[in-house]
Order: C-alpha cells, then sequence, then structure tokens
C-alpha cells in the first residue's frame, strides 16, 4: 500500500523531509481538524485503514511522531505552556531537565538549580530548553512550537530581543543531533507551526539547507472524495438511499475550497435542517449564503422561453445583447457555465462584458437582467470603478488585513456579496481601475470566490458578473489627443469592430494584461447607437409612463399624438442622439416634466386637471388645457 496515497499531500511532504531536515516550518491551513489513518503502519489494505479525526495540528502531530517511534515529544505554545510525552516512563516533565543535563555540560549549568515553571514562563528559556532537547545524543526527539507567527510583529525589521530568539532558532537547527534507531538513522527535529511562510524571517529560511517550509494545503479532490466516502452515514438520509452515482461527485465539486472543518459543518446543516444528502447543493448553498432558495433552479422553462420579450420591453434596440443575456441565463439554469473546463470549478454563473456609447442602455439591461432572474432590480451590485483607481483599491473591495486601519468596516465588494449572495455584480467602467484590482477580477473569474482581509470567503458563484466599459468610443490619435473613434452614422457591424480593435489595444498593451482579455472569451456585446426608429420607442415609453402617473397620483389626464413625438425627435432629440437614451430622457425632464409643472403651477391646479402637450409655432414646447 502506497502511503503517497492516503497521506494528504503535506504530511508525505513531510514524511519525505523528516529525516533531511532539523527544522520544518507547517504554514497555510493550520487551523483546521485533520482526519488521518492511525494505524497505517500495520494496515495491509486502504479498507483496512482506520481514520480519526485530530482536532488541532498538534494533536495530529503528536500522534503521527510517536507512531515513528519519536521516544520524547515536546510541545509549546505561549497561552498552554509546555506539555512533554514519551515512550520512557522515567522521563517526565519533571525529570527532563536532568534527562537533558546528563550529555551536555551548558545544559547541566542551566539546569543546575532550575525548574520546569521556570523554563516555561520566558520564550528564550523554552527555545533553549527546545535546543538542549534537539541536540541530545541518546533519544529521538521532536519539539512542536505552535504560533510561531507570533514571535515578532514584523519580521523584516525586528527588535533585538526577536533577533536573539530567531539566532538561537537558527542555532537549534545547527545542533540538532541524529539518532541511530532500529530502523536506521533518524534526525531529532522542530517544527514550527505558522499562518505565512514570510512571518519568519527570510535569513532563517532562504538557502538554509537544514530549514524546510510545507504548505498545508485545505483538502484536494481526492481527500473531499474520502471525507464523503468515510462520513457520508453522519448526513441525514432518512427514508431514502443515497445516490451513490451521481452524489459523490457533485459533493466534491461543490465543496472545492473547503476546509475539514466546513466539511463537518455540512454535515451538521445536513442534520439540523433535515435535508436529505441527495440535495447537497441545497445544504452547500446554506452554508454558503445562509438561503435554502435558489433564483436559478427557479427559473421556470416558460420564463426563460420568454425572457427575451421581457427584456426588450425594458431595453429598447440592443437585440444582440439581450440575445447573449438569455444564453448566458439558459446556460446557468442548466448548470452547463463551466462544461468546458476539464476539471469543473466553482465559478460565477455567467460573465458579460457590455461596451459602447454612452446612455444606450447598458446599466438598464444589467437592472433588468437582476429584476428578471431574482425578481429585483436592487438585486444588483454596482461598483463605479473610477472610484477604485488608487494603489489601495483593493483594500476598499475586499478589506484591510487585520492589524490596519479599517479592518472591521470590511471590503465594500465582500461586505456585499455576503448579504447579497444572489445578485449582478456589476462593474461599471472598468477601464478606469487601478491595475492591482484586475487580479481580484482574475479571482473572481477563476475561482469565483475571494477572501476578505478578516480571512473569510465569499462566493460569486451563485451570481452573473457584468462588466461595461466606453473603451473605444474615443481613441488617441498620432499625437496623443483624444479623438472619437465611432460615429452615428457608422454601421452597426463597424462601430462594433473599432470598439473591439480599441478593447484589445488596452487589455494588450495599455494595461499589458492579456489573460484577462481571455477570461472574458467570446462574452464581448457592443451596443449600438440610439438610431430612428428607437429613439420614438424610448420617447414614447417615457410619455406613457408620465401619462399613467399623473392619472394614477393626481387624476389628470395628459395627452400627446404622433404629431408631437415626430416634431419633439426632430428638434430636441435629433442633433443629441449621440448622447443616448439617456439624452433623450434629459430632454423630456427638461421640456416635458418641468413644462408640466410650471403649466400645472400657473394654471393653479395640482390635480383632476386635463391637459395636452404639442410643438407651437416657435417650435417649443407648449401645452393646453383641455
Amino acid at each position: 500500500m502506497d502511503l503517497q496515497d492516503i497521506f494528504p499531500r503535506w504530511m508525505s511532504e513531510f514524511r519525505r523531509f523528516q529525516n533531511l531536515k532539523s527544522q520544518i516550518f507547517l504554514f497555510g491551513n493550520v487551523y483546521d481538524c485533520y482526519y488521518f489513518p492511525v494505524n497505517h503502519n500495520t494496515a495491509q489494505s486502504e479498507e483496512e485503514l482506520k481514520w480519526s479525526k485530530f482536532p488541532d495540528i498538534k494533536t495530529l502531530m503528536r500522534r503521527y511522531l510517536m507512531n515513528e517511534n519519536y521516544e520524547i515529544v515536546a510541545y509549546y505554545d505561549i497561552i498552554d505552556a509546555l506539555e512533554l510525552h514519551s515512550s520512557d516512563e522515567d522521563i517526565t516533565k519533571d525529570t527532563i531537565l536532568k534527562f537533558l543535563s546528563e550529555d551536555n555540560e551548558k545544559a547541566k549549568i542551566d539546569y543546575a538549580s532550575a525548574d520546569m515553571r521556570q523554563v516555561e514562563n520566558n520564550l528564550e528559556n523554552v527555545l533553549t530548553f527546545f535546543r538542549y532537547l534537539v541536540g541530545n545524543k541518546t533519544k529521538l526527539s521532536a519539539g512542536i512550537i505552535n504560533y510561531s507567527s507570533r514571535f515578532s510583529m514584523n519580521p523584516n525589521s525586528l527588535a533585538e530581543n526577536e533577533r536573539r530568539i530567531f539566532l538561537k532558532l537558527l542555532k537549534s537547527a545547527q545542533e540538532a543531533r541524529t539518532i541511530r534507531t532500529p530502523e536506521g538513522k533518524k534526525n531529532n527535529i522542530l517544527i514550527f507551526i505558522c499562518d505565512k511562510l514570510n512571518d519568519i524571517p527570510s535569513w532563517l529560511l532562504l538557502e538554509n539547507p537544514l530549514t524546510k517550509g510545507i504548505e498545508i494545503l485545505k483538502p484536494d479532490k481526492k481527500e473531499r472524495l474520502r471525507f464523503f466516502n468515510v462520513q457520508n452515514r453522519f448526513f441525514f438520509h432518512e427514508n431514502e438511499e443515497i445516490d451513490m452515482k451521481e452524489i459523490p461527485g457533485r459533493f466534491v465539486n461543490l465543496t472545492d475550497g473547503f476546509t475539514n472543518s466546513e466539511l463537518e459543518d455540512l454535515i451538521i446543516i445536513s442534520e439540523q435542517e433535515k435535508i436529505h444528502i441527495n440535495n447537497i447543493r441545497q445544504i452547500v448553498d446554506l452554508f454558503k449564503y445562509g438561503v435554502k432558495e435558489n433564483f436559478w433552479e427557479d427559473l421556470s422553462k416558460d420564463k426563460i422561453n420568454n425572457a427575451d420579450k421581457e427584456l426588450k420591453k425594458r431595453v429598447l434596440g440592443q437585440d444582440y445583447g439581450i440575445l447573449k443575456s438569455v444564453e448566458i441565463i439558459r446556460r446557468a439554469k442548466l448548470g452547463l457555465h463551466s462544461i468546458d473546463q476539464k476539471k469543473p470549478k466553482n465559478k460565477p454563473k455567467g460573465v458579460l462584458f457590455f461596451a459602447g456609447p454612452t446612455g444606450v442602455g447598458k446599466t438598464e439591461l444589467a437592472k433588468s437582467l437582476a429584476e428578471f432572474i431574482f425578481s429585483d432590480e436592487d438585486a444588483i451590485v454596482r461598483f463605479d470603478m473610477s472610484e477604485y483607481n488608487d494603489g489601495n483599491s483593493d483594500v476598499k473591495l475586499i478589506g484591510a488585513p487585520p492589524g490596519y486601519v479599517g479592518y472591521e468596516e470590511g471590503g465594500q465588494l465582500t461586505s456585499k456579496m455576503k448579504s447579497k449572495p444572489f445578485s449582478i455584480v456589476l462593474f461599471d467602467e472598468i477601464e478606469k481601475a487601478h491595475p492591482v484590482i484586475f487580479d481580484k477580477f482574475l479571482q473572481i473569474l477563476d475561482d469565483g470566490r475571494l477572501t476578505d482581509g478578516k480571512g473569510e470567503t465569499v462566493y460569486f458563484t451563485e451570481s452573473l458578473i457584468i462588466f461595461t466599459s466606453n473603451l473605444g468610443v474615443y481613441k488617441l490619435d498620432n499625437q496623443g489627443r483624444r479623438v472619437q473613434n465611432i460615429f452615428p452614422d457608422d454601421d452597426y457591424e463597424t462601430m462594433s469592430k473599432k470598439i473591439m480593435n480599441e478593447i484589445v489595444k488596452f487589455f494588450t498593451t495599455t494595461l499589458n494584461r492579456p489573460e484577462i482579455l481571455n477570461r472574458f472569451g467570446d462574452n464581448f456585446v457592443v451596443f449600438d447607437f440610439i438610431r430612428p426608429p428607437v429613439d420614438k420607442l424610448i420617447l414614447l415609453k417615457n410619455l406613457n409612463i408620465i401619462k399613467d402617473n399623473l392619472l394614477k397620483q393626481k387624476n389628470c389626464r395628459f395627452e400627446f399624438d404622433d404629431e408631437f413625438s415626430d416634431k419633439f425627435l426632430k428638434y430636441f432629440v435629433a442633433e443629441n442622439l449621440h448622447m443616448g437614451g439617456r439624452g433623450i430622457i434629459n430632454k423630456i425632464e427638461t421640456e416635458i416634466k418641468n413644462g408640466i409643472a410650471n403649466f400645472m403651477f400657473e394654471q393653479d391646479k395640482s390635480d383632476n386637471f386635463n391637459f395636452r402637450v404639442y410643438i407651437d409655432e416657435k417650435n417649443l414646447v407648449d401645452f393646453e388645457s383641455i
């Protein structure tokens, strides 16, 4: 039986180096619980393995080292002080100092009148103890020192007392002995547990053949499958068989990035909520988002079939953008958004990149999609990227790390995603974002998650990500001046090509990040100019909204005709059509909404009033009672 197949990768690495190095630094997922086969030395097959859960890294390492025939295993942390375990009954916490003094003159002097309480109460004394422990010549010994990230505030700028601590560790590595055992020569070893490897001064690790850093990773696919096979009986499955054909694979894919503790939490949720393990997605959604309902699963086939009609009621003249959006919705509903990946990933439900002139419906389509998918136009998390154009922009999004100003406030993006996991995430005008932000975009698009400043994971796997941009509307000429690149007279094909050329140029040349361009794939949607007859449709839509609201709110009858709308477009909109739908709405507000208010005020009427709007002989907007 190959231990490489049953050990977690980091433990296989530890096993490989435990007799080659005198100090090993474990870092990464060090606060998890762990599963380990306690009888791996005697089991003849995988079926015979007995998997035990270890609540922390200390307990696991102590058990493993004792199984490896280490005769003394000492553990220390600054809160619980020193623990000692020995296969020799004569060596205890009370006698260990005497043992260390027997073949070490320095230890004999240091411990002539000392007791263990004096050693435990001072970190330097503790490290001296471990130095003598790994320097002993007779008993195979290991020391485990936890929370070593807390030895210094700044490993790159050590205070004098901190420098002495790490120099003592260096000497301990140099003085560690090799012990001859029945299995062969083995090293006395010191094991340090830290959050990150860069919490340790680089000079202690770089080009030091005596030390080794080993990252403890979260459970990989193989380990998560093993967890399921061993633990599935503890999930709720009353009166229904577990679908062992589909559920193991689904469990593995849905739990990518989970710790062992989080996998355990799924069992608790399943039992607590009485959700059968066959509904593993619902269990995982409850853990990630705190909700049972999944808006994507609730989308009916009939609703999706009518999606283009519904979206066209709100967004006029952008049929290609609507077609592309409906394709994304269909794919997400069927769970096909990552079928192009060799290994299914927890990616967002879909990604869209809306480009084109201002005021043509890019943001409006995003709002319409939020209303359509989540039945709530406010289910949109919008970020104006012009506000994220400095070097600390990533901190604004994900939050400051512990110890920094603003830590308690959290990140603007991660905090909103915690409260709205089912949403449209809209990054507006991304070309204005600082380059550091694009690394976060990559992580969202690749992994569907971000880790905030507090170390909590935020998921984007139930969201639709939309980027908008005005790239390509203008470009720089040969003199570096900003000039218009597209014109209302351009046909759609010409305009679209010009815009896409500038987008490609921005990501490959200006930003020098072609990999980000690749992540958007074929999900670019170039919005067309607002052209006739779409301009009239937008005008009539907004006039009818005014008409309906006047009747409902003021019992006023407001009328207009085709002659008015045609003349309004001719005299007030035509020259401003490059401003798009927003330009039309602005003209409606200035000429019609304000005109209605002024007319009603002059007539001393606030309700129960009938009137019409028209264009007078001076080609101005006017009103009259009817």
